[in-house]
């Protein structure tokens, strides 16, 4: 959901506006990278580094989330969906797990083993390729698993050609593995949060011009209330006066209309 308001400002104060602009570190296009809490093994996961983000990686089933999912909520809601019956276990429990998760990823020569998580994810790729192509579930094992091989031997040889069929393909592992992106697409389609966002029209010489001022993230409500001191902060920081305001355009979402309690409402 996104709600979004411009203000139109008169001649006079565009070039004050023009440098706010350029000047506001309150411009939040960028979300902020989340970092790891040791805490975090209570839910099952330990931190993984990728490039220079952290990730957070569950201990159970190794699956990995999104920065933006280093939270507790999204912590707790992977544990109860996907290791329900795991939900009472002493934190204690996960730290053996993250051990032996610890262990697995050393071969002898102590460097990082990536043969059985890349397995896994190839075949949640080609899932999702046989998902998006509309094709029955079970052409990834009569197809594209004998075709993969049959050029994996002729190309790289024979020994690629056997780590490539570890690759699960079956009519029931892509089912379940479309199950499961559908699932997470839903979840981060739910959890998403609404942002707000604010363009400033000025006059710019013989031409008028719109910028955007900020984006901000409404991390509780988006009601006309909040929005409303969203803008009244931002204007307050950055020393710009609600004098200079001359006109307000809004969407139409619900928080913006309404006679009594609108934001247009509060900001007249």
């Amino acid at each position: 959901m996104t709600s979004s308001t411009s203000c139109s400002i008169p001649r006079g104060s565009y070039q004050k506006v023009v440098k706010r602009i350029q000047n506001i570190k309150y411009f939040a296009m960028s979300a902020k990278k989340r970092k790891y809490i040791e805490d975090y093994i209570g839910f099952g996961f330990v931190s993984l580094q990728r490039g220079d983000t952290e990730v957070p990686q569950c201990v159970i089933c190794y699956k990995t989330l999104s920065n933006d999912g280093m939270r507790p909520s999204r912590l707790e809601r992977h544990l109860r969906t996907s290791h329900p019956a795991l939900v009472d276990k002493p934190k204690a429990f996960f730290e053996t797990k993250k051990d032996t998760l610890k262990r697995a990823k050393l071969d002898d020569s102590g460097s990082f083993r990536q043969q059985s998580s890349k397995v896994v994810e190839a075949s949640y790729e080609i899932a999702m390729l046989i998902a998006k192509s509309k094709k029955s579930h079970n052409i990834g094992e009569s197809l594209i698993k004998p075709s993969i091989l049959c050029a994996a031997e002729l190309v790289l040889g024979k020994d690629n050609a056997n780590k490539l069929s570890q690759i699960s393909l079956s009519n029931d592992t892509v089912k379940k593995r479309i199950d499961e992106l559908s699932q997470d697409i839903k979840v981060q389609t739910l959890d998403q949060c609404s942002q707000l966002l604010m363009y400033a029209r000025f006059v710019s010489g013989n031409n008028i011009k719109e910028e955007i001022m900020f984006c901000h993230p409404m991390e509780s409500f988006t009601t006309a209330e909040a929005i409303f001191d969203v803008i009244s902060d931002f204007f307050q920081e950055n020393q710009l006066s609600w004098e200079s305001l001359v006109g307000v355009c809004t969407d139409g979402a619900p928080a913006m209309r309404g006679l009594r309690s609108g934001f247009v409402t509060k900001v007249k």
